[in-house]
């Protein structure tokens, strides 16, 4: 995979800007393509998954774009004549996202970033491990 060798340990964007900055542009602005192509690729699962939607939103941001990525979920209640039955429903109304590779420009600003999900302490995840196994 080419983000692999953009980041790799020949290239390290992060010592290579010292020494060639048109080389480590080239090799951040690589990983940013694929960071913004996994966006697109994970967006037919995260936005069954609130949270992550939220997240993924974020980053869509974060790598300078504006517009909502997706449309909104809710539950609608349907009433046909033999029962009554509630579905999850999907409208896509001013959601801009689209099943397309990346065209995030070369030189688009990025705004500041925060972390997309916090830290777990090694306790919380140890209490579900031990919640799980009952």
């Amino acid at each position: 995979m080419r983000s692999n060798c953009q980041a790799d340990a020949q290239r390290q964007p992060w010592f290579q800007s010292k020494e060639d900055k048109a080389a480590a542009a080239t090799s951040v602005y690589v990983i940013l393509r694929v960071v913004d192509n996994l966006k697109t690729i994970l967006a037919q699962i995260l936005p069954h998954t609130p949270v992550l939607a939220h997240r993924t939103q974020k980053l869509h941001e974060y790598l300078g774009y504006d517009g909502q990525l997706f449309g909104t979920q809710h539950v609608a209640e349907y009433h046909e004549e033999t029962r009554t039955h509630r579905a999850l429903t999907y409208d896509h109304t001013g959601a801009i996202g689209t099943w397309a590779k990346s065209e995030l420009p070369p030189g688009q600003a990025l705004r500041a970033p925060a972390p997309l999900f916090k830290k777990l302490d090694e306790s919380v995840a140890e209490e579900e491990y031990a919640r799980l196994e009952g």
